[in-house]
C-alpha cells in the first residue's frame, strides 16, 4: 500500500489531471481541484472555476486534508501542510505531512452503464424531475451524470428504470462526492438509503443480465 506521494505516483493512483479534494478546518473549507505538477513529496492543485473560491477560506488554512478516489478501489486521504496559494490563478501548493490512508473500499461490484435516469430538482415552484444519466451501479450506490449542480452531503431523490429485469428504483440516495467531467460537467456519487431487498436484488438481477450479455458479445 503506497504511504507517500512518490509510492502512489509509481502505481499509478496518483497522477497530473487527478481531481482531489481539499478540506479543512477553518471556516468549513471544502472545495475540489486537480494535480498539475507532481515534485517529490509537493502537489501543486489548480482548484476549478466551477468552485466559488473561498479565498478567506484558503488564506486562513496552515494544513489541509487532501482526499480521491480510485476508481473501483477506494477513497485515499492523506494530511498536508499549505505552502502557498495564489488566489488569482487558483493554485494551491502543499506538502505531505501524513502517510495515506486507505479506506471506503467498495462493499458491491459496481457495473459501468449508460442509462436515462431521472433525479429531482427543487426550486420554487416545488420539484421537478430532470432527466440525468446513469454511468455505474451497484447494490450500494451509483454515479450519476446530473445536468444541475449538487453537493456533497446532500440528498437526491432518485428514479431509475431497470427495463432488463422489469423493474424501476425509486428512492432517496445521498451525495458522497461530486466531480467535475468534461465540458464541466457535475458527476454524482450518491449511496442509496434505505433500499429495499427487493430493489437490492433487482439491482444485482440487472448486473448480472447486462454482464452475462456483454461477456456473450465479447465472444
Amino acid at each position: 500500500m503506497p504511504v507517500t506521494i512518490g509510492g502512489a505516483l509509481r502505481q499509478k493512483i496518483i497522477f497530473t489531471g487527478k481531481q482531489v479534494m481539499i478540506t479543512g478546518d477553518k471556516a468549513s473549507l471544502e472545495c475540489r481541484g486537480k494535480i498539475v505538477e507532481i515534485e517529490g513529496d509537493m502537489l501543486i492543485l489548480e482548484l476549478f472555476a466551477t468552485t466559488v473560491y473561498p479565498h478567506e477560506m484558503l488564506r486562513q488554512q496552515k494544513a489541509v486534508n487532501v482526499s480521491f478516489v480510485v476508481s473501483g478501489d477506494a477513497t485515499y486521504s492523506f494530511a498536508a501542510d499549505v505552502s502557498s496559494y495564489n488566489d488569482t490563478a487558483h493554485i494551491l501548493q502543499i506538502r505531505q505531512a501524513s502517510p495515506m490512508e486507505r479506506t471506503d473500499k467498495r462493499k458491491f461490484y459496481r457495473l459501468k452503464t449508460s442509462k436515462l435516469v431521472y433525479i429531482v430538482s427543487e426550486t420554487e415552484q416545488g420539484e421537478s424531475w430532470l432527466q440525468a444519466g446513469l454511468l455505474d451501479i451497484s447494490r450500494g450506490g451509483a454515479s450519476i451524470l446530473s445536468p444541475v449542480p449538487v453537493s456533497c452531503g446532500s440528498d437526491l431523490k432518485v428514479w431509475i428504470p431497470l427495463d432488463e429485469v422489469d423493474h424501476v428504483i425509486e428512492t432517496v440516495s445521498r451525495v458522497v462526492r461530486v466531480l467535475e467531467g468534461d465540458e464541466g460537467q457535475v458527476i454524482a456519487g450518491v449511496s442509496f438509503e434505505g433500499l429495499s431487498l427487493t430493489d437490492q436484488e433487482k439491482i444485482l438481477d440487472y448486473i448480472l443480465k447486462v454482464w452475462k450479455e456483454k461477456k456473450n458479445e465479447e465472444h
